[in-house]
C-alpha cells in the first residue's frame, strides 16, 4: 500500500528504473520484508512501459496502482538458473520498432544475354562477375562455335564485349578477372593489351625523362599513342586448359592431310573496351558478318537449300545478342559514312560478293563506278583558294559520294587534288543542320585514306589549307572553331615555319571573320624565326587596316608596324602598292593630314598651335612618307619598277 506522493513519484522514469534495480539486483539474505502479497500484475505493467510503449498507464489507474514485491520466500524457492520473470523484458524495445528502408524497385532493368547451350559451366558465374563486380556495360554475346574454318583465336569461339567506364577501368577490372579466374577455377587467362602498375609506372617514368631531354613540360600529345592507353584488353582461355596444340590431320582414306589445332574444348575471350574505342571498331559488326558468310558456305558445301536473307539474318541474330541499347549503332550499308567503322562495313559487303572472301573487292572498281573510273578528284577552280559561288561548285552529297569512291574504288588522287577537296567538303553548299559535323567526318576519312596511301598530311601547307577552308566554311560555328583551335595547337606544337604565301592566306582567311587578334599573330610569325617581312605582308596589312574604316584600329597598327617596318634589316621603303595601302591608312587614322600636309594654314593664333601642327602624329608621318618617295623618284625608273613589283 503505497501513499499516493509514492504512486506518483513513480510516474518519472528515474524513480521506474531505480525501483527496479533494486528488486531485481537486491540479495535473498538481507532480511528484507516485502510488503503484504496482492494478485495484481504491476510488475509487467511497469516492464512493459519502460521497454515497449504496447500498453500505458492511463491517469485514472496511477492512483490504486500498486507494485508487486516478491517476497524473501519466493526468491528462495525460486531455481538459481531460471532469471526472474519480472527482469526479463518482454516483446522489442520501443527504439527498434523501426520498419527497414524500402528502396524503390529499379526502372533500369539490364537484360544480361542468355547462356548458349553446351556452353562450359565457368561462363555462367564468369557473366555474373563481369557484370556485378567488374561493372562493365552493354555486355553483348556472341556464339561462334559455327564458323567454318574456325577463328584465329581458337575453336568453338564464345565472344564476350563489355564497355568500360575509362582506361583506368579498363586496366583494373580486366586484371581482376584474370586472378578471378586462376584463384577460382585455375585457369591461366591470358590479358592482350592490359598495362600492370608497373608497366604503368615505367612508361610514366619514361616519358618523363624524354620531356625532360626534351625541354618540354611534358611528352603526352592529347589524342596521341603514347603507349599507356591501349582502349581495348583481350582477355581469352581455353576450357580444355590450355591443350590447343597442332596435332596432325587426316582425311576420310587414312592418308596425311597436315597439321592442325585441335577442335576439343571452348575458346572464350572477352573484349573489354571503352566506349570511344568500341565505337571505333565495330567488332560485333564484323563478325555478324563473318559469321553470315560461314553460314552461307557452310549449307552450300553440305548440299542444303539456299534460304533467303531475311531466314539468314534471323539465323545469325540467334547466335549474336546485342543488347538494345547498341542495336541502334550497328552500322547498315543504307546509312551515310559517318566514321570509319562504316567504311569497314561497306568493304566488307563488297569483298563477300567473291568467291575467295578476300578484302581486294574493297579497293577494285564495283559496277556502279565504272562510269567514274576515269575521273579523278580535279583541282579546284579558283588558284586562290576562295569558296567558289553558291550552286557553281559540287554539293555536299557529291562530295560525300566521292569519299567513299576514293576509299572503296581506290580513285587516284595526289596532294594538290587532296587539298582541293578538302577545301570543296568544307565550302559545298548544304541544307543539313549538322552539315560542320558532316564535313567534320569527311576530311578526317579522307585524311586517312591519305596517310594509308603514305601521303604527308601534318605539313605546312595541309594546315594552312584546313585553316583557311574552316574559316571560310559556310557551316562554321561552335565546332569548326573548336576543330579550328585543335589545329592551331597542332601548328603551335610543331613550330610551324609558314612562308609568305601562306602567311598571306592565314591573314586573309582570318581577316574574313575579323579575327584580328589571329590576324596580327599570323603577321608575327617571320619575326619568331627572325625572318624578315616581306614587302607584300606589310601592304596587305595597311590595306586591310585601311578598308575596316576603322580609325582605332588604323591608329594602333599604324603605331607598332610603320616602325617595325623602317627599323627591318634591310628596311622596307613605302614605294608602289605599300605607298598606297600606308597612305590610306593614315587617311583613315587622320583624315586631315594630306590637307594640312599641301594646304597649310597661313597664320598661327599661338607658337603653342604651330608646334602642334609642326608635330601632328599622322601628318608628320605622311611627311615623311612623301620625303622617302620623293627621294627615291629621283633614283630612277628602275628602282620604282622594282618596288612596285
Amino acid at each position: 500500500m503505497l501513499a499516493r506522493p509514492a504512486v506518483a513519484a513513480l510516474a518519472c522514469r528515474q524513480c521506474q528504473s531505480a525501483v527496479l534495480r533494486a528488486i531485481v539486483s537486491r540479495p535473498a539474505s538481507s532480511g528484507f520484508r516485502s510488503l503484504p502479497l496482492r494478485q495484481s500484475r504491476q510488475l509487467p505493467i511497469l516492464t512493459q512501459r519502460f521497454f515497449s510503449q504496447e500498453r500505458t498507464i492511463e491517469p485514472a489507474e496511477k492512483e490504486d496502482t500498486e507494485i508487486e514485491i516478491t517476497s524473501e520466500e519466493d526468491l528462495l524457492n525460486e531455481s538459481p538458473l531460471e532469471p526472474a520473470k519480472s527482469a526479463e523484458p518482454r516483446g522489442v524495445p520501443w527504439f527498434l520498432e523501426v520498419d527497414p528502408p524500402r528502396h524503390p524497385p529499379s526502372q533500369h532493368e539490364v537484360e544480361l544475354p542468355k547462356i548458349p547451350d553446351d556452353a562450359p559451366a565457368v561462363v555462367t558465374p564468369m557473366l555474373k562477375y563481369i557484370f556485378e563486380d567488374m561493372g562493365l556495360d552493354e555486355i553483348s554475346l556472341l556464339d561462334l562455335r559455327d564458323l567454318d574454318p574456325p577463328a584465329a583465336l581458337g575453336p568453338n569461339l564464345i565472344m564476350l564485349f563489355g564497355t568500360t567506364r575509362s582506361e583506368r577501368h579498363l586496366h583494373i577490372s580486366s586484371g581482376r578477372l584474370v586472378r578471378w579466374l586462376k584463384r577460382n577455377y585455375k585457369i591461366d587467362a591470358r590479358a592482350d593489351g592490359l598495362i600492370g602498375p608497373g608497366e604503368l609506372r615505367t612508361k610514366l617514368r619514361r616519358l618523363r625523362k624524354k620531356a625532360k631531354l626534351m625541354g618540354t613540360n611534358t611528352a603526352i600529345v592529347p589524342g596521341g599513342d603514347n603507349g599507356i592507353s591501349t582502349g581495348w584488353v583481350c582477355v581469352n582461355f581455353s576450357s580444355n586448359g590450355g591443350n590447343s596444340n597442332e596435332v596432325e590431320s587426316f582425311d576420310d582414306t587414312g592418308r596425311f592431310s597436315g597439321f592442325g589445332a585441335s577442335p576439343t574444348g571452348t575458346t572464350i575471350v572477352i573484349q573489354c573496351m571503352t566506349e570511344a574505342r568500341r565505337n571505333e571498331l565495330s567488332l560485333e559488326s564484323l563478325w555478324q558478318g563473318i559469321l553470315k558468310r560461314s553460314l552461307q558456305k557452310g549449307r552450300r558445301v553440305r548440299g542444303e537449300k539456299a534460304i533467303d536473307d531475311a531466314e539468314l539474318d534471323a539465323l545469325v541474330a540467334a547466335k549474336v545478342q546485342i543488347p538494345a541499347s547498341l542495336a541502334d549503332t550497328v552500322v547498315s550499308p543504307s546509312r551515310p559514312l559517318a566514321n570509319p567503322s562504316d567504311l569497314q562495313w561497306q568493304a566488307m559487303k563488297q569483298a563477300s560478293k567473291q568467291h575467295r572472301y578476300y578484302s581486294t573487292t574493297a579497293r577494285r572498281l564495283s559496277p556502279s563506278l565504272e562510269n567514274t573510273s576515269s575521273r579523278s578528284p580535279q583541282p579546284s577552280s579558283n588558284a586562290e583558294g576562295e569558296g567558289s559561288p553558291a550552286g557553281a561548285g559540287p554539293d555536299l552529297e557529291q562530295m560525300r559520294k566521292l569519299v567513299s569512291d576514293i576509299q572503296l574504288a581506290g580513285i587516284p588522287f595526289n596532294q594538290d587534288m587532296l587539298q582541293n577537296v578538302i577545301r570543296d567538303i568544307f565550302r559545298s553548299p548544304s541544307a543539313m543542320e549538322s552539315a560542320a559535323t558532316e564535313r567534320l567526318a569527311l576530311v578526317d576519312q579522307l585524311l586517312l585514306t591519305a596517310e594509308e596511301r603514305g601521303m604527308s598530311i601534318w605539313n605546312n601547307d595541309m594546315f594552312v589549307t584546313l585553316i583557311e577552308s574552316a574559316v571560310t566554311s559556310p557551316s562554321y560555328g561552335t565546332e569548326l572553331q573548336q576543330a579550328q583551335k585543335n589545329i592551331e595547337y597542332l601548328m603551335n606544337q610543331k613550330a610551324c615555319n609558314f612562308d609568305h604565301d601562306q602567311i598571306l592566306r592565314l591573314m586573309t582567311a582570318y581577316a574574313s571573320r575579323q579575327d584580328w587578334t589571329r590576324f596580327w599573330d599570323a603577321f608575327r610569325t617571320p619575326s619568331r624565326f627572325k625572318r624578315a617581312r616581306e614587302h607584300g605582308l606589310y601592304t596587305f596589312a595597311y590595306r586591310t587596316m585601311a578598308d575596316t574604316k576603322n580609325q582605332k584600329m588604323c591608329i594602333e597598327a599604324l603605331r607598332w608596324v610603320y616602325p617595325e617596318m623602317v627599323s627591318q634589316k634591310p628596311p622596307v621603303l613605302a614605294i608602289g602598292s605599300l605607298y598606297n595601302a600606308l597612305k590610306a591608312c593614315i587617311w583613315v587614322a587622320d583624315p586631315q593630314a594630306e590637307n594640312l600636309l599641301h594646304n597649310p594654314p597661313d597664320m598661327f593664333h599661338s607658337i603653342l598651335d604651330e608646334r602642334r601642327l609642326h608635330n601632328r602624329e599622322f601628318l608628320k608621318l605622311l611627311r615623311e612618307v612623301e620625303a622617302t618617295r620623293d627621294q627615291l623618284s629621283n633614283l630612277g625608273s628602275a628602282t620604282m619598277n622594282q618596288f612596285n613589283q
